[in-house]
C-alpha cells in the first residue's frame, strides 16, 4: 500500500513538473502589447474607445488599427470612405489615406465609440 501511495505522489509530481499550474487568460482586461502606446500612424482600439481620439497625417500614409479589447469593434468612416467590417480581438485593420480631408469616424457596434483621422 505505501508503495502505491510513493507512487502516486510520483505520478502527480511528474505531471506538474511536466505541465505546470498556467494562469489562466483573463478575457475581460485588454491584450496587452509589448510597447505602452501606439505609434505614429496607429489607432489602438482599447477599453471602449480609439486612442488616439484624433490623429493628423500626411497623405499617402496608411493607418492601422489593432483591436486590443476582448470585443469586436468596427473602424467605420461616418461619410463610408472606409469600413473595416469586425475586427476581433488581437485584429488589424489598415486604410491608405491619399485624399486630404477630415475623416470622422466611429465604431458601428458601439456608436458611442468615434474619433478622427485629419488628412493633410
Amino acid at each position: 500500500m505505501k508503495n502505491k501511495i510513493q507512487m502516486a505522489f510520483l505520478i502527480v509530481a511528474l505531471l506538474l513538473a511536466a505541465f505546470g499550474c498556467k494562469k489562466q487568460q483573463d478575457y475581460t482586461q485588454p491584450l496587452l502589447s509589448s510597447s505602452s502606446s501606439p505609434g505614429s500612424n496607429e489607432v489602438w482600439i482599447q477599453n471602449m474607445a480609439f486612442n488616439p481620439s484624433s490623429i493628423t497625417v500626411s497623405v499617402n500614409t496608411t493607418i492601422q488599427w489593432t483591436n486590443k479589447d476582448a470585443v469586436t469593434h468596427t473602424a467605420t468612416s461616418n461619410n463610408g470612405v472606409f469600413d473595416s467590417g469586425s475586427i476581433n480581438d488581437g485584429g488589424v485593420y489598415s486604410y491608405h489615406f491619399t485624399t486630404p480631408g477630415t475623416y470622422a469616424y466611429h465604431c458601428t457596434l458601439h456608436p458611442h465609440m468615434t474619433a478622427t483621422i485629419v488628412v493633410h
